[in-house]
């Protein structure tokens, strides 16, 4: 799986489709998600996309994961546990549907939950689907830091409940014909295990930047945390590099953006870098996807 990641509005959509689609052209299976809440694949493959899982073109399936699509991933895996847990602890048979509907969606739509559904959601595509690549649009830098360091979390407050509930079971207050808390908790733990092997063992990280101050901070901040986490960084690519500028105003912003460009290449020492330049036409479409995607393959080496 390769995650492409960075702040928003530097080009990772694209970077990530022109991506997909080189790996698609090449006979490898794979599939492209965003996990931004804004998404924008469908503008750019030109080509309406939802959330499950479709053929774009041969051997490309894209899907916009939304949050309907995760709630209702977490009322399928976990809800019914959840229920378990709750009618231990409240009278939950004694609401009537509605209000039971709404309360297994309130706490399937919290944050912590949301972003371990998330990923959960994107492991089962990922070996289930039989795909050779999982290319990862992200959403913006600082909400995928969160999503990756929330397994490590879900376990450690997990843990620390199991380990309540594991006294409770222990003195009668069981789900009467069914598991115990503590054993649901530990099952949970398993899971999210899962997901941190699969995040530690089988995904890469590539940056999508701009040779920009704002941008520059953040990358470094970005990368810092990456490798703090052990995270594999593959390379990183460049954006929007004006390489000849033909207008006065050109060249201040290219004589600007020779600072900020020799920043990031010095952060990026020992790995692969790929330089796209400043283009005033719409990347949009296939075609136009296609060609980045060549460009990207080569010089990241993926």
């Amino acid at each position: 799986m390769i995650l492409f990641g960075g702040k928003g509005g530097v080009g990772k959509t694209t970077c990530s489709a022109a991506m997909a689609l080189r790996f698609a052209s090449s006979g490898l299976k794979t599939i492209i998600l965003t996990s931004d809440m804004t998404p924008s694949l469908s503008d750019i493959f030109d080509e309406e996309i939802g959330d499950t899982a479709r053929e774009i073109d041969k051997n490309l399936h894209a899907v916009e994961i939304s949050q309907n699509a995760i709630v209702h991933k977490w009322k399928q895996k976990f809800g019914p546990d959840f229920y378990d847990i709750l009618s231990h602890l409240i009278d939950v048979e004694g609401l009537d549907s509605e209000s039971r509907h709404q309360l297994m969606d309130y706490i399937g739509s919290a944050p912590s939950l949301r972003e371990e559904t998330m990923l959960d959601l994107i492991v089962d595509m990922a070996e289930s689907g039989g795909y050779d690549r999982i290319v990862w649009d992200t959403a913006p830098a600082g909400e995928t830091l969160n999503l990756i360091a929330m397994p490590k979390y879900i376990r450690r407050h997990l843990r620390a409940g199991a380990r309540v509930f594991e006294g409770l079971d222990r003195i009668g207050k069981q789900i009467t014909g069914k598991r115990s808390v503590a054993d649901i908790m530990d099952e949970w733990i398993s899971a999210s295990e899962r997901i941190s092997r699969f995040l530690f063992e089988r995904s890469t990280f590539v940056m999508v930047a701009t040779p920009e101050a704002l941008v520059v901070k953040q990358v470094r901040r970005v990368m810092e945390t990456l490798n703090g986490y052990s995270l594999t960084i593959h390379g990183m690519v460049i954006n929007r590099v004006i390489e000849h500028p033909d207008s006065e105003s050109l060249q201040e912003v290219r004589a600007m953006q020779k600072t900020y460009l020799a920043e990031l290449q010095e952060m990026t020492k020992g790995h692969s870098v790929a330089i796209l330049p400043f283009s005033s036409k719409e990347m949009r479409g296939k075609r136009a996807l296609m060609e980045v995607g060549q460009r990207l393959s080569r010089e990241l080496l993926l």
